[in-house]
C-alpha cells in the first residue's frame, strides 16, 4: 500500500498561495495592532512575509459535502521601522489561525476563509473533529450518540426510543443508496462493499469460475447473495447498516484519496497483520473506519434506549414463566428473543447486552469449536471483560505447546477439558454418563469461577484485521472477521487457587481410595493395623516420634505386634500423628477396644475434621472443650 497523504498536504500543495495572500492582507490591515516587536524594531511600520510554514490543519466535519478547517501557520517576516531618520530592519515570527470552509466532492471547492487571527493555542476541534486523513475521531463511548445521530438523520428518530426492528432497506433508500447483489469473492470471504465513486470492480462469476469486470455507480451497496444461506437475516442487516455507516461517516476520507491519486485504477490496502488491532497507535485510517462501522452498526440496529426497554420487558416475561432463580434459562430466552425481535444475529444481540451491562448473558450461547457450548455462570467479580473461562480446543493446544506453566498444570492430570472449559477433574464438577460421555455437573455450570481455569484475552499478532480496501472507491468488509483475540494462560491468583483446590480434591480422593483398599484388608489387631499404616505412609522411627510424641520403643513394639491393650491417649496420639481422619481413625479406636463415650465425641470430631493439624493444635482444641489432654505429661502446659 502506498503511503497515504494528508489533508494538510492538499492544502499546502493546492491552496498555499490562497493562504499566503490571506496572511499578507490580514497583516497589512492589522499592522498597527499586531505585536511584531523585536530587539531592533519596537513598532513595525512595514513588513514582508519571507516564508510560510503550515504547521497543521485542524479539520471538523460539516453537513453533507461540507468541511470546516483551521490552518495553523507560522509566518517568517521582515519588519522595518524608521526612527530619527534611521531605518531599522529585523526578522520576527508570528503564528496565525486561518479558519476556512469548503465543499468536498471531486476535489475541494468553494473554499472560503471565514476568519483570520493570531494563534493563541486554544483548543481545536471537539465534536465532529476529523483526523488529518479526514477520518472522524469517535470514541467508543460516543458510538450510541452517533447511532442516534444516524437514525435522526434518516428521519427515523422514533426508533431510538420505541422498540422496533430497523427497516434496513428503507434506511438505505433514505440515504440515497442502492443495494445491488453480486458474488464478491470466490471463497465467500466478502459479504459487502460500499462504492464511494463511479468505478469498475471485479466480481466473481461462478458460472465461468473467474473474476470479471463490472461497472458500479457511486452510492451502491454491494451484497453477496450467498449471505442469505451462509449466515442469517441478522448478518445481512448488519452488513447493510455497516456499509451505510461507512457512507455516513467516511465519504470524506475517500474524497481525499481521490484528490491526490486521481489516476490510480486501484489502491491495494491489505492491512498489515502484525501489531495492528491491539495497538491503536499503529492503526491505519482503514482500521479506524472499520472499527467505527463494526461498533456503530449494532447500535443502530439495537438503539440503547429501545434495546433496554425490550430487554427489561423480556426479562419480566421470562421471570414469570421460569421463576427468578433460573437466571441462565432466563437470559438465554431473552437473548434469543431479542435477536429475533431486532432481526440481528444472536452473537450481535449478546454483545449488545454485554455493552448495556447485562453481564449474566456472557455465559449464554457461547460458540466454540463450531458449536454452542452449555450455558454457564460465574460470580460477577471473578473476571473482567478481558478474561474468559472458555477456550477452544485449538487455542488450548496452542497454549499447551507455547506456555510451559500451562503445560505443567495440564500435565498434573488434575483437569479435564469439557465443553470449552478446563475444569477440575472431580465428581463435584465432572459427571460421567452410562454411555461413556463426560459433562460438567449442574453445580459446575453455575460456578465455573470455582472450578475452571481462567484465561486472559490477548490480541493475536497473527490475526488478520477485518478490513480490505479494493480500488480507490470501495471499502470491502470481510465475511469472516479476523481472529483478533485469543485466550492465554496467566498463573494469577485465581488460577493458583483453582490449582490448589484441585490438589486438595485429588489428595482427598487418593486418600479415600487408599482408605477403602485398607479397610478391605483381612482383619488385623490394633498393633498390626497401626504398623500397616506406618508402612503405607513410610514413617521412619524418628518421624514417628516427632509426629506422635511416642517413643522409639513404642515404634518397635508396634513392629513386633506387642501392644495388646493400648491406652486411649496412645491411640489418639497415633491417629492424630498419622492424620488418620474419618473411618480409619475410628477403625483404629475400635481395634484398641474403645467405643467413644458422649464425652469423648470430641475425639471423633478431631479425627473427622481436624486431623490435618498438628497434635499440639488438636490438644488445644480438646482441652478448651474440657476434654482430657492427649499429650504426654511432659508436654502439657502447667497453669
Amino acid at each position: 500500500m502506498r503511503e497515504l497523504r494528508s489533508f494538510r498536504d492538499v492544502i499546502e500543495n493546492q491552496f498555499f498561495s490562497v493562504i499566503e495572500s490571506a496572511i499578507n492582507e490580514y497583516v497589512s490591515d492589522n499592522l498597527g495592532r499586531l505585536d511584531l516587536r523585536s530587539y531592533r524594531v519596537q513598532q513595525a511600520e512595514e513588513f514582508f512575509v519571507s516564508d510560510l510554514h503550515i504547521k497543521r490543519v485542524d479539520v471538523s466535519d460539516a453537513p453533507g459535502e461540507g468541511i470546516r478547517f483551521d490552518v495553523i501557520v507560522e509566518a517568517d517576516m521582515e519588519v522595518a521601522e524608521t526612527m530619527l531618520r534611521d531605518r531599522e530592519i529585523d526578522e520576527v515570527s508570528e503564528w496565525f489561525r486561518i479558519s476556512c470552509r469548503g465543499s468536498l466532492h471531486n476535489g475541494l471547492h468553494d473554499l472560503e476563509i471565514t476568519n483570520i487571527n493570531t494563534y493563541n493555542r486554544e483548543a481545536s476541534g471537539g465534536i465532529g473533529r476529523l483526523t488529518d486523513h479526514l477520518v472522524p475521531v469517535i470514541a467508543k463511548e460516543q458510538f450510541d450518540a452517533v447511532a442516534s445521530e444516524f437514525l435522526e438523520g434518516c428521519g427515523l428518530g422514533q426508533f431510538t426510543t420505541d422498540p422496533m426492528p430497523i427497516p434496513v432497506q428503507e434506511v438505505a433508500e433514505r440515504m440515497g443508496l442502492t443495494i445491488r447483489e453480486t458474488r464478491l469473492s470466490r471463497h465467500l470471504t466478502i459479504f459487502g462493499a460500499m462504492v464511494f465513486n463511479d468505478c469498475e470492480i471485479e466480481y466473481y462469476n461462478a458460472s465461468n469460475r473467474a473474476y470479471e469486470p463490472m461497472s458500479v455507480k457511486r452510492g451502491t451497496i454491494l451484497i453477496d447473495p450467498n449471505i442469505y444461506f451462509m449466515r442469517s437475516l441478522g448478518c445481512l442487516n448488519n452488513t447493510v447498516i455497516h456499509e451505510c455507516i461507512h457512507w455516513f461517516k467516511h465519504r470524506k476520507y475517500h474524497e481525499l484519496v481521490r484528490m491526490y491519486d486521481d489516476d490510480a485504477a486501484r489502491i491495494s490496502c491489505q492491512v498489515d497483520e502484525c501489531n495492528r488491532y491491539y495497538q491503536s497507535a499503529n492503526w491505519t485510517p482503514e482500521d479506524w473506519m472499520e472499527w467505527h462501522a463494526n461498533g456503530i452498526a449494532p447500535r443502530v440496529l439495537m438503539p440503547k434506549e429501545a434495546a433496554i426497554k425490550k430487554i427489561e420487558e423480556l426479562i419480566k416475561q421470562h421471570e414469570l414463566l421460569l421463576g427468578v432463580a433460573n437466571r441462565l434459562a432466563i437470559m438465554e430466552g431473552v437473548l434469543f428473543e431479542l435477536a429475533d425481535f431486532f432481526e440481528v444475529s444472536r452473537q450481535a444481540a449478546k454483545i449488545r447486552m454485554l455493552d448495556l451491562g447485562y453481564m449474566d448473558v456472557e455465559g449464554v450461547a457461547t460458540y466454540i469449536d463450531d458449536h454452542y457450548i452449555s450455558n454457564y455462570a460465574f460470580a460477577a467479580d471473578s473476571k473482567n471483560r478481558n478474561q474468559t473461562f472458555s477456550i477452544s480446543l485449538s487455542d488450548s493446544f496452542f497454549e499447551y505447546f507455547n506456555n510451559a506453566e500451562f503445560r505443567q498444570l495440564i500435565d498434573s492430570g488434575n483437569f479435564a477439558y469439557i465443553d470449552g472449559h478446563h475444569v477440575i477433574n472431580d465428581p463435584k464438577y465432572v459427571v460421567h454418563s452410562s454411555l461413556g460421555g463426560i459433562d460438567l455437573t449442574d453445580y459446575a455450570k453455575l460456578h465455573v469461577d470455582e472450578c475452571c481455569i481462567r484465561f486472559d484475552l490477548k490480541y493475536n499478532p497473527a490475526s488478520a484485521a477485518d478490513i480490505v480496501v479494493y480500488l480507490d472507491s470501495i471499502e470491502f468488509r470481510k465475511a469472516i472477521p479476523g481472529y483478533n483475540r485469543v485466550p492465554m494462560f496467566n498463573p494469577d491468583g485465581h488460577n493458583l487457587d483453582v490449582l490448589q483446590r484441585s490438589e486438595k480434591l485429588k489428595k482427598f480422593h487418593d486418600e479415600y481410595v487408599a482408605e477403602g483398599s485398607f479397610l478391605e484388608q483381612p482383619t488385623l489387631n490394633f498393633a498390626q493395623t497401626a504398623w500397616a499404616h506406618i508402612e503405607r505412609l513410610a514413617i521412619a522411627p524418628k518421624e514417628f516420634c516427632n509426629r506422635t510424641l511416642l517413643s522409639e520403643k513404642t515404634y518397635e513394639r508396634l513392629r513386633n505386634n506387642d501392644i495388646p491393650n493400648p491406652n486411649l491417649q496412645t491411640v489418639m496420639q497415633i491417629c492424630v500423628g498419622f492424620n488418620l481422619g474419618g473411618v480409619l481413625g475410628e477403625q483404629l479406636l475400635e481395634l484398641a477396644g474403645y467405643k467413644l463415650t458422649p464425652q469423648q465425641l470430641a475425639y471423633k470430631k478431631i479425627l473427622h475434621s481436624f486431623s490435618e493439624h498438628s497434635i499440639f493444635e488438636c490438644d488445644e482444641v480438646l482441652t478448651a472443650l474440657g476434654i482430657p489432654s492427649i499429650l504426654p505429661k511432659q508436654y502439657r502446659t502447667v497453669v
